[in-house]
């Protein structure tokens, strides 16, 4: 089994102004036998932003992920990133500035233990203090108690934060997430969700969980082939003929505020979040309480 983490910082572009991490022009790509995968794939990713491609199965969400690490050559259109551009010559280098998680975290971990499977990648690139970034990026995820643990022992949620802290022990300019949440009870998820929401790491992350999205990402990416819309996950979710040609659903706390909506409960917007849901239904009701005293509906 072959271990994939990648290192890489973000560097100031010329002038003092920020470099987007992720550049993507044009991008098409046809797996081997010849079938459509993407097709003049566009897409921007500013440094410390988070990007969810959400779409359904099929889609290519996880294609774009491995075309972005340099998995899969060749391809037509053009790739940066941290502003290096990615070709099959220069993939070594690019993918040093690249942290990869996959959608099984069995996939990449394979250490006796848990720290020794955290110190793995930057102890073959040879990087210093290695038991700091171990203690370090253990605790960033929450996960420090489980340092001596053998990892095959672990439930799927624990590994997925034991191979997000090997991916963060080498601190990669971009982290791209390949369905973090899948497979995961609720607490599980809730629990990764909140991980990665208080993170401040550029992130694209593939997922079909709209609602995990709206909580993490600042923008989200509809992916079908190509790119279908690109935007606030609150516009997406108020276009049903887009959501229904994708086959996704929006998060339950939208499907109860439009509900509310059509009842006649007029809203500022459609709410995400349940932050946002809650912070909306203070609204409704200290409209309505308004309405009652001012003598009716």
């Amino acid at each position: 089994m072959v271990r994939v983490h990648f290192h890489g910082a973000g560097r100031a572009a010329a002038g003092g102004g920020r470099l987007k991490a992720l550049e993507v022009k044009g991008l098409s790509f046809s797996y081997e036998d010849g079938t459509p995968a993407l097709k003049a794939v566009d897409l921007d990713v500013d440094e410390g932003e988070k990007v969810a491609v959400v779409g359904p199965n099929g889609a290519g969400k996880s294609t774009l992920l491995h075309l972005v690490a340099g998995f899969r050559f060749p391809f037509q259109g053009s790739v940066k990133v941290m502003g290096d551009p990615l070709e099959e010559r220069t993939a070594d280098g690019v993918r040093r500035h690249i942290g990869l998680l996959f959608q099984d975290p069995d996939d990449q971990i394979f250490m006796p233990t848990v720290e020794e499977d955290v110190a793995f990648g930057p102890a073959n690139l040879g990087m210093d203090s290695v038991g700091d970034r171990v203690l370090k990026a253990l605790r960033s995820v929450s996960a420090e108690d489980l340092a001596k643990r053998r990892p095959h022992r672990l439930s799927h949620g624990m590994k997925k934060r034991v191979a997000i802290a090997g991916v963060l022990a080498m601190e990669p300019g971009v982290l791209l997430l390949d369905e973090p949440t899948a497979g995961l009870d609720p607490r599980s998820r809730s629990g990764l969700i909140g991980i990665l929401k208080g993170m401040r790491r550029t992130m694209l992350i593939a997922t079909h969980d709209l609602e995990a999205a709206g909580e993490v990402a600042d923008r989200v990416v509809l992916l079908n082939g190509s790119v279908v819309f690109d935007g606030p996950l609150s516009e997406l979710v108020a276009k049903d003929d887009v959501l229904d040609a994708a086959g996704l659903e929006p998060p339950q706390v939208s499907r109860l505020f439009r509900r509310l909506g059509a009842m006649g409960y007029g809203t500022v917007g459609v709410p995400v979040t349940l932050d946002q849901g809650a912070a909306e239904a203070v609204r409704v009701i200290e409209r309505e309480r308004a309405k009652g005293r001012g003598g009716g509906r």
